[in-house]
């Protein structure tokens, strides 16, 4: 590195060679502002060429985060089968951990299944088919 300044080195402050964006592994906020500070800062996007290559640069560096530390969304050496059973397990265990997270959702399920059944209830008995029977 030189001592001269450059202005095509340094853009808000940043060296243009290090392309690496800091975001903790589930550090949603750190990503909302990354992604708020590339609309602000001209210099990042033009940087990485568009917005959206930033944005795209801001999302794989919270998810390379988790890749890194977690070793990835899936090994390759430990494949896992998704049985019928195994799904069945994980939509249960996703559920209760979704209306732990979210007391309302549950309640606003049973309602909503309970008013698509009146309404298959109503619609059978209420149908006009205006369409002739077949011969």
């Amino acid at each position: 590195m030189s001592a001269v300044f450059n202005p095509d080195e340094a853009v808000s402050g940043i060296a243009a060679k290090s392309c690496a964006i800091e975001i903790r592994e589930g550090d949603w906020q750190a990503y909302a502002q990354s992604v708020a500070r590339g609309q602000n800062e001209k210099g990042l996007a033009e940087r990485y060429g568009s917005i959206m290559a930033y944005k795209r640069a801001c999302a794989l560096a919270y998810l390379g985060k988790r890749a890194q530390l977690h070793g990835g969304v899936c090994s390759t050496r430990h494949p896992h089968i998704m049985t019928p059973q195994f799904i069945a397990d994980l939509e249960v265990s996703n559920r209760a951990i979704r209306y732990a997270r979210y007391p309302w959702l549950k309640l606003l399920m049973n309602l909503l299944g309970e008013i698509e059944q009146i309404q298959d209830q109503i619609s059978s008995t209420n149908v006009i088919t205006l369409v002739p029977a077949p011969k």
